[in-house]
């Protein structure tokens, strides 16, 4: 039976999103692997050469780090919210915290496998999607957020 708070709905998410990271971090997200699907995808829309394919892979893989660490980010910082929401930036840096935490584990195991490498560059491109998506997400809460008590908004 799930817990009777609704908190669970925020924490689940991120926690899901983190776990399927640390699943495709694996064997099963190497390069090889993810080469043959991409390709293969690529090549049901346009003809290129093999290194074209190679290069629009390697950068398909970069943007990936910035998507997924970016969604990641912005679940953590969802499920801070719904816990305080009166602490938009505490709650901010420490979406960030959970992302690098999370970033680091994900490089460290990667290093210890044959079949990839851990890379401080994508602990770089993790952070840069959590920082950007996570502060997109901040500046609209704050812009939705009402005028404290005895402040009149401008009227148009």
């Amino acid at each position: 039976m799930w817990p009777r708070s609704p908190l669970w709905r925020y924490w689940a998410p991120p926690v899901i999103w983190a776990l399927a990271i640390m699943f495709l971090s694996g064997d099963l997200g190497a390069g090889p692997h993810t080469y043959s699907m991409f390709s293969w995808a690529l090549s049901l829309i346009v003809t290129l050469p093999s290194k074209t394919v190679g290069v629009l892979h390697t950068y398909f893989r970069k943007s990936l780090h910035v998507m997924c660490y970016g969604f990641l980010a912005v679940l953590w910082f969802r499920a801070l919210m719904a816990s305080r929401p009166r602490r938009l930036w505490a709650n901010y840096f420490l979406a960030l915290g959970l992302c690098l935490m999370v970033s680091l584990i994900d490089e460290g195991h990667q290093y210890l496998l044959t079949s990839r490498t851990g890379n401080l560059g994508d602990v770089g491109l993790d952070m840069s999607g959590a920082v950007i998506f996570t502060l997109i997400t901040a500046l609209f809460l704050k812009s939705r957020s009402p005028a404290p008590a005895g402040v009149q908004p401008p009227h148009s």
